[in-house]
């Protein structure tokens, strides 16, 4: 046999070979091709117990994967750690040996079968050197698969002592000049110096209702087999949560575990008891405590620094609407955003909501501004029997017309109920707010809900006129244009034209007139539905503020003072 020619058994184990290499590669591509994406997936739930599975049942437990999902459907990140990172490369790497391994083993058929053909022995021994050196290239990728595993792995161990001893330095932590042209040098060439990588959270198949479904053998073979991670990898999942539920009577017992993939391994299991008939409260509920392992969120360090010294003594820090208790001056949160409130007594309360991102340290300066008390009086233009009320706190009457009201600083919105049940808000800005501010306001009494609702039914009702009355507006126009033109032709008299024409400037003027009082009841329509807006209290003179009697006076304000700070502690706790 010539030099080339193969036998019919070395074609067969030829083409075996190239298709086993080709569904190993096709089974890289999927964990690989989508960058930036990190998909979850969910499979239908399993009941225990040895429950026979009915309609009802085979419902819940696709149900409640899928409401599981929806309930993470938001804007969510993933933090891919190095030693997830480092499952994904093994799994490349392992696939990509298998590759090579049947690659090497065809080589080595192929060289065998060399010495059984009918080759001279110059172009043996030629035959033999050619597959030696596809073989020793074969044996050197596999070689540096080998110790790539080997610097990866040892490069994800460094990476996660790293993170666990918290010796990563922040971009915000100051340099010294010098450090910072050092760190210019050492990482001018590193294009991604991050420890971890984040990656946008998606649904598998971008659908929270589409379940994965493995086959009968991978299910047997259990979740953490090679069987089963073969066809979660190959569906570009990177996590599956899988399911069991346990029912008795109304009530079912639902845990939810999520694996990681590759490598099957268990990010952590969380369980539900509820009734039946609030499936929503069990879902959502196992959707929050999955939404930590999810989204793998790397813990912050705050240090809070409040100032005056006398605010920092009797401060409160709500976090989330949590008091913290430990140590308050540094804490350590999950990454995200949170809501943090400052609360001190005689200060204004301060807060902000932020997003802090996970791995890093921030600072947070609270500068307290101190309450300003005192007293404000409110004087009615009319006198209107009634009561005033002020930021909920109802007012001292000193006289019919002039009332009284502690005060810490803050605008006030306020409200004055008339006897008969009527109402009328008023504000008062900041800037007039202060001790010894005399305002006036002019309420207007009544039951705006209703007048809003009159002058609704009449601007419709004028709208519904004003359409009508444009029919005939425009079909008397449309005929006293055509008899003008017959007017024109001569074939009609001159009163039969005047007479179309006389109709239509009545028609149009009544369309006029009805649109003028569409336009009238419009005006009349908004200026009500205005009406709700409190009224700008004016600030009066500061002679007309009396001076109270000081014994009835301070006992007023600490009275007042007392129900207000009560009530401000409640909206704010």
């Amino acid at each position: 046999m010539a030099l080339g020619t193969m036998t019919t058994k070395y074609k067969v184990l030829r083409r075996i070979s190239i298709i086993s290499m080709i569904f190993l590669c096709s089974s890289i591509y999927p964990l690989f091709s989508d960058t930036g994406k990190w998909v979850i997936a969910a499979q239908k739930f399993q009941y225990t117990r040895g429950q026979t599975e009915g309609a009802v049942q085979s419902g819940v437990s696709e149900m409640l994967p899928s409401a599981i999902l929806e309930n993470l459907n938001r804007s969510l990140q993933r933090n891919v750690m190095p030693d997830e990172q480092l499952e994904r490369a093994i799994y490349k790497l392992r696939t990509e040996r298998q590759s090579l391994y049947l690659q090497l083993s065809s080589e080595y058929k192929k060289r065998d079968a060399l010495v059984i053909e009918n080759y001279s022995d110059s172009k043996l021994k030629s035959a033999l050197k050619t597959e030696e050196k596809k073989i020793k290239e074969i044996q050197d990728k596999i070689d540096k698969n080998l110790q790539d595993l080997k610097e990866q792995t040892d490069e994800a161990s460094r990476k996660m002592e790293l993170i666990s001893s918290h010796t990563i330095r922040n971009d915000e932590e100051e340099l010294s000049e010098f450090e910072k042209f050092h760190q210019l040098f050492k990482n001018i060439f590193i294009k991604d110096k991050s420890l971890y990588t984040p990656e946008t959270i998606a649904f598998y198949k971008n659908d929270s209702a589409s379940l994965f479904k493995p086959s009968e053998n991978a299910i047997k073979a259990g979740t953490t087999s090679g069987t089963f991670e073969k066809e979660v990898v190959s569906a570009s999942i990177n996590s599956l949560i899988v399911g069991s539920i346990t029912g008795y009577g109304d009530y079912i017992s639902v845990s939810a575990e999520l694996f990681l993939y590759p490598g099957a391994k268990s990010a952590g299991v969380v369980t539900e008891i509820g009734s039946t008939n609030d499936m929503e409260l069990i879902t959502s509920s196992i959707a929050m405590q999955l939404l930590p392992l999810i989204t793998n969120a790397m813990p912050v360090e705050l240090k809070i620094e409040i100032f005056p010294a006398s605010a920092a003594v009797n401060s409160e820090i709500y976090i989330d609407d949590v008091l913290q208790t430990n140590d308050t001056n540094n804490l350590i949160l999950d990454s995200g955003v949170h809501n943090i409130q400052f609360i001190s007594k005689n200060y204004r309360t301060a807060g902000t909501s932020y997003y802090y991102e996970g791995n890093k340290k921030y600072t947070i300066q609270v500068n307290f501004e101190e309450l300003k008390i005192g007293n404000i009086q409110i004087g009615l233009k009319k006198n209107i029997p009634g009561e005033i009320y002020a930021n909920g706190v109802k007012a001292i009457p000193l006289t019919d017309t002039k009332s009284q009201i502690s005060i810490d600083g803050n605008a006030i919105l306020g409200e004055f109920i008339a006897e008969n049940g009527e109402t009328s808000f008023y504000y008062i800005p900041k800037k007039n707010v202060f001790d010894g501010s005399f305002v006036k306001i002019n309420p207007k009494p009544m039951d705006r809900m209703t007048y809003i609702d009159t002058r609704r039914k009449w601007m419709y009702g004028a709208y519904s006129v004003f359409m009508l009355s444009l029919i005939p507006a425009f079909y008397t126009d449309g005929q006293f244009k055509n008899k003008y033109q017959l007017y024109n032709k001569g074939q009609i008299d001159y009163d039969e034209a005047n007479k179309y024409q006389l109709a239509m400037n009545i028609t149009r003027g009544v369309a006029i007139g009805c649109g003028v009082f569409w336009g009238y009841e419009l005006v009349r329509y908004l200026i009500a539905a205005n009406s709700v807006l409190p009224q700008k209290a004016k600030r009066g003179p500061a002679t007309e503020f009396i001076i109270a009697d000081n014994t009835n006076q301070t006992n007023t304000t600490e009275d007042n003072s007392t129900e207000k700070n009560t009530i401000d502690d409640g909206d704010q706790q």
